[in-house]
């Protein structure tokens, strides 16, 4: 009786091994193949690699993998011991991957996405134990990502690593499921985490971004978060599953909307054991509807050079915070009629007064081309909308459809200073001055690198608020596009609607030599800009000069003013 007893506590304590509490990244997913036809040498069938990255042997009944839409579960009973692979795939394909290695079939196996997608693996008890969200360009060769070859994880000791630890594999028949893989190398995560935004879900809780997943328990530990002000810290902290890159806060007080609050971390600790460092803090607060000329187009890169992108920048000029995911561009054809828009992001994203974002489909290209580029500042959209070289229309919508702005570019709006038009972005040169002044707009400085993604402008005027009828500035200005005073700004600010002007540049010996307008209906203020050109488009020589300026109500009120500026040149 003993014996039996003896044995059946063994037998109990060597199953209750396999059902030991399973912990993140115990079993990981160390390869796949979202796209796998054309066929290179493996099945034309999707598959999941699994290895056991543990020291204990997990039975996978009733385990479930997903894809983030729907969830297949596993009805085998097997153990997958240490250090050991499994093959998953579709119950039809089973015969076809058992050439390869220990295979299970699922019924319902999920369906991978081509571009992009999840795959996400869940123990028997609900917990999460790998999660990945993949990416096309994860492939980092585009023959590979066209299909047939499989994407393999580089340094399974390091499976919380996004895109810089897979690579297509190097195997010639397009994978090594059930294997050791090609690209099998040690990877280095130095890197302490870092918070990137808080979006408000509603004025109680707030949801918190990270660059890296986190580790659970110092997630939820609520004395590592501080809101100011006046919040302090919250009731509740909790990381989101399935990749635990997001904590949610539940707060003490509500947050009051049109108010801007700072989030504050400190003691949280990355998966790969690092503590957060400086980027430690962000601005966050209730996002409010986007209104029109909330956000404005601020530049335009839409003639990139050979194997560039093109680009647009917002800025927001409001006292709002907006959120991103509620924003859509559009085309619009000459007819008036709109063109398929576009979600700027999925992803919980706001965008805070006085801030750029920038829109693009190639993050990397702009921040490799272009100085001082803010990488958190770049939303990368699947799909931007054709911006034609020459001219276009291009909108931006609320969710209702409601224009937000609306910008009519024109290439003639560049410089003629402009030897080359290619890879020059236009800048705004005022946020507060109409979208589509050609005016208002300008080629980015030579010395900027021709564009200032995601910061000041370099050709941009200053507020002209304060203005009452006529000021030029800079008064000594030099039209060679090194973004230092290329051009001479007139501003004007008319002390009620209905006035009519004329503007028109003299040189010292009293002959005309530019007209910038005649008997113009001017708006309450606005801006002209001068380059220093004819009205043949040739460059003055250096000089004084004098603009010259009528202004005339409708009540009979008549202004003329001359204001003397200075052409310059360097020596």
């Amino acid at each position: 009786m003993r014996l039996h007893i003896l044995l059946a506590l063994i037998l109990f304590l060597s199953q209750s091994s396999f059902l030991s509490a399973q912990k993140r990244y115990d079993i990981c997913i160390t390869e796949f193949i979202p796209d796998p036809s054309p066929a290179v040498g493996l099945p034309p069938a999707s598959f999941i690699e699994l290895k056991n990255c543990s020291s204990t042997g997990y039975n996978l009944q009733n385990w479930k993998l997903s894809n983030n839409s729907i969830a297949a579960t596993c009805k085998t009973d097997y153990t997958l011991q240490p250090d050991s692979f499994l093959i998953l795939c579709a119950n039809s394909d089973t015969s076809a991957f058992r050439l390869f290695g220990r295979t299970l079939g699922f019924a319902g196996f999920p369906s991978l996405n081509n571009e992009t997608g999840d795959i996400i693996l869940y123990s028997a008890a609900g917990l999460v134990i790998h999660a990945i969200h993949y990416e096309k360009s994860w492939f980092k060769n585009g023959l590979k990502a066209a299909g047939g070859w499989s994407l393999e994880m580089m340094d399974p000791s390091k499976p919380w690593m996004g895109e810089n630890n897979w690579s297509a594999s190097l195997d010639p028949s397009g994978g090594t499921p059930g294997r050791k893989n090609s690209v099998d190398e040690v990877n280095q995560d130095p890197e302490a985490p870092g918070l990137i935004q808080a979006v408000s879900a509603d004025s109680l809780r707030l949801i918190l971004l990270f660059d890296k997943p986190l580790d659970s328990l110092s997630a939820s530990q609520i004395s590592n978060y501080s809101i100011q002000p006046g919040v302090g810290q919250p009731v509740k902290a909790t990381g989101l599953a399935p990749f635990f890159e997001r904590v949610e806060l539940s707060l003490t007080q509500p947050l009051v909307a049109g108010k801007i609050y700072s989030v504050s971390v400190q003691n949280l600790i990355g998966c790969n054991g690092n503590e957060i460092g400086g980027q430690n803090h962000c601005k966050t607060g209730i996002a409010l509807n986007a209104k029109a000329n909330d956000i404005v187009f601020n530049e335009i890169l839409f003639n990139p050079p050979t194997n560039g992108y093109d680009y647009l920048e917002l800025y927001n000029r409001s006292s709002k915070i907006i959120r991103c995911n509620e924003l859509y561009l559009a085309g619009k054809y000459i007819t008036g009629t709109i063109k398929e828009p576009y979600l700027l992001t999925k992803a919980d994203r706001c965008i805070f007064p006085g801030e750029y974002v920038l829109l693009t489909e190639n993050a990397d290209w702009v921040i490799q081309n272009y100085r001082q580029v803010e990488p958190l500042g770049i939303i990368q959209m699947n799909t931007l909308p054709s911006l034609p070289d020459d001219q276009g229309i291009i909108m931006l919508l609320n969710m209702s459809g409601e224009t937000i702005d609306e910008l009519d570019y024109d290439h003639h709006w560049h410089s003629a200073l402009l030897a080359n038009e290619t890879g020059v972005s236009l800048e705004r040169i005022q946020p507060d001055q109409p979208t589509n002044s050609l005016a208002n707009w300008t080629s980015a400085a030579t010395d900027a690198g021709f564009g200032t993604p995601t910061y000041k402008n370099s050709e941009s005027s200053s507020d002209s608020s304060k203005l009452y009828y006529i000021s030029a500035e800079p008064k000594i200005f030099s039209p060679d596009m090194d973004g230092y005073n290329d051009y001479c700004f007139i501003h004007y600010k008319m002390p009620a609607p209905g006035w009519m002007g004329s503007i028109s540049i003299y040189d010292i010996s009293g002959r005309m030599v530019r007209n910038l307008g005649n008997n113009m209906i001017l708006a309450k203020d606005g801006i002209f800009r001068w380059d220093g050109l004819d009205d043949e488009q040739n460059l003055l020589p250096m000089g004084h000069y004098i603009i010259y300026t009528s202004l005339f109500s409708l009540n009979g009120m008549v202004k003329i003013q001359k204001t003397v500026i200075t052409l310059a040149r360097k020596s």
